[in-house]
């Protein structure tokens, strides 16, 4: 559907040469029909998922909008990547969520797909020439996604109880309970590279903590994560608990510690 209106929802957060090259790859699309919206969270942060909800909301009762993408500042597409992204879904009914392949700024693969999910995401890497069709993964990366609008308005929003991650994951993993397939679209490239999103800041770090125990609890500890997860079959509960318990800790360790700093 080359008229196909994409809506893309950018949280921003201080750092607007990282926006402004974003915005200019967008400005670059083959795709005719792109809508930017940028969540500032420079002044009240209300962090990653709240943003991307902010986003979906202004969007999904929007007829017109036939897919939204999930977009980091610092994720930078190449300029088919939005119509390979639409194109894909359009062929492929049963698929909810498309994501491009995403390089660092080396040209070496950063995410291919997914791999483990707890008790942190894993990713698939290996070298570029591998990655040729599409493929399905377990869960799609939420520094760049694609998903059909009929998809966000059965599914609903991000889950709010992650702030900062493992929402992407979580939402992912709940297009397929519903029957949604998650694919990799390999000929759709964006750089972006990993890094550090604390830098040494205890209150993300205990959000981070707080989120991925959220994502343990609600999941890990049933029967639907075995059933969808890469790791799911080898998964033992003992184990489950371990991870969970080494989460509480930590978070414990890290309250001690931003109480004694304050």
């Amino acid at each position: 559907m080359p008229g196909a209106r994409v809506a893309v929802i950018i949280p921003f957060y201080r750092e607007p040469d990282k926006l402004e090259r974003c915005l200019a790859h967008l400005r670059a699309q083959t795709h005719p029909c792109v809508e930017v919206f940028v969540r500032d969270n420079s002044t009240d942060n209300i962090y990653f998922t709240a943003a991307v909800n902010e986003g979906l909301r202004r969007f999904i009762l929007d007829p017109t909008i036939h897919y939204l993408m999930i977009l980091n500042q610092d994720a930078y597409l190449e300029p088919s990547a939005i119509s390979v992204l639409t194109q894909f879904l359009e062929r492929q009914p049963e698929a909810g969520v498309a994501c491009p392949l995403q390089l660092d700024e080396h040209g070496v693969v950063s995410w291919g797909g997914s791999l483990q999910s707890f008790p942190l995401g894993v990713h698939r890497g290996g070298p570029i020439e591998t990655f040729q069709s599409p493929c399905e993964t377990p869960w799609g990366n939420g520094a760049a996604l694609m998903i059909k609008a009929d998809v966000v308005r059965e599914v609903g929003l991000l889950d709010r109880n992650m702030r900062f991650i493992c929402s992407d994951v979580d939402y992912t993993l709940s297009v397929r309970a519903r029957g949604w397939k998650v694919y990799l679209v390999p000929e759709a490239r964006c750089q972006h590279s990993l890094s550090g999103s604390a830098g040494g800041n205890l209150e993300l770090e205990a959000i981070k903590l707080q989120d991925a125990l959220y994502f343990a609890r609600k999941w890990v500890s049933g029967d639907l994560y075995r059933s969808l997860a890469y790791e799911g079959p080898q998964l033992l509960r003992t184990q489950v608990r371990i991870e969970i318990r080494r989460f509480e800790q930590a978070l414990e360790g890290l309250e001690r510690l931003r109480a004694r700093s304050q």
